[in-house]
Parts: C-alpha cells; structure tokens; sequence
C-alpha cells in the first residue's frame, strides 16, 4: 500500500464516520446513539471514531458543522434577502432540520455538551438585520421561532400525517414543497 493510498483510506474511513453519525442523528437523538452503532453504520472499525475524533461528541460536532455550513451557503446561495422575514425552508436539507431537532429534543442539553452556538439562528438572525434594519430584533427572532417550530413538528410528524391522512408519496412531496416554500 502506497502513502497516497493510506492517506485516501484515512480520508475515505474518517468521511464515512461522519456521514455515518450524520444519518444517525437525522434519526435519533445523540443520546440515543453509540459509538459502535456509529461503526456498524459507516462500515468502519469501531476504534477508528477515536482515531480521528477526540470523542464522539467530537464526531457528532463535526457532523453538525459539516451540515451547517452546507445549509448557511445554500441559504448564502438562495436567498432573496429583498424579502425581511424569508422562509427557512427544508427542501434539500432535511437531514441538517432532522439532525437539529434531534439535538433539540433534550432541550439544548446536547447542543451544550458540544459547546454549539446555534449557527442557522444566529446566522439567519443576523442577516435578517443587517439587509432589513426596519425589522425589531424582536420581530426577526420571532420569524425565526416560527419558522424553526413548524419546520421541527414537520420533521416529527411528516410521517404519522402521512399514515393519518393517507396521503401518498407524491402528495407528501408535494406538500412538503407547499410547506417549505409558502
């Protein structure tokens, strides 16, 4: 095995980790998930998560950032910051609003463990006041509690609606275009 080849395994196996953590905390609380689940998920040795990661919350961070920045340059990319109080919409990112309400389901405690900053509010927050001066701070934290709210109870409960109103696949997408878009 040749060092270039090593080097791309390193990367190849520490990618995979984090993908790994990524789609098991768009699914569960971190609480709720192992270092070994983690493993089995990424299809990586168990012990490689501390060969790269400090911790897991070391990994579950830099899960969360690598979805986070994902999404702020979508919205960077996307927005059209004529308008005061733009949609925080979910379409392409689910799996960032999945992680998120996962982590916020504890009530911030394992946003805290990690030392998080809340990054899509303050971002948001921020971009709102600086493009809209005319908007209160209160009013632009108040959009954004709107919109993080409906989009987290989106995220919970697409599915029990689904079985509900036995809606199919296609009207699910279609409404959660509707939702995210209006």
């Amino acid at each position: 095995m040749t060092t270039a080849d090593k080097v791309s395994g390193d990367t190849d196996s520490r990618t995979e980790l984090v993908r790994a953590a990524q789609r098991l905390l768009a699914q569960r609380p971190p609480s709720g998930i192992t270092g070994k689940q983690v493993a089995k998920e990424s299809g990586v040795h168990y012990g490689l998560i501390y060969h790269y990661f400090e911790s897991k919350d070391a990994l579950f961070l830099e899960a969360m950032q690598q979805l986070t920045s994902g999404y702020i340059k979508h919205r960077d990319d996307t927005v059209d910051r004529s308008v005061a109080l733009p949609r925080l919409t979910f379409e392409g990112h689910e799996m960032w609003w999945r992680a998120a309400a996962n982590f916020s389901a504890d009530g911030g405690a394992s946003y805290n463990s990690l030392g998080w900053t809340y990054p899509v509010l303050n971002h948001e927050l921020e971009a709102i006041l600086a493009h809209h001066p005319e908007v209160s701070e209160l009013e632009a934290k108040a959009h954004i509690v709107r919109e993080v709210c409906m989009n987290f109870g989106w995220m919970f409960f697409k599915e029990t609606l689904a079985r509900g109103m036995e809606l199919t696949d296609e009207q699910m997408a279609e409404l959660g275009h509707f939702i995210s878009e209006s």
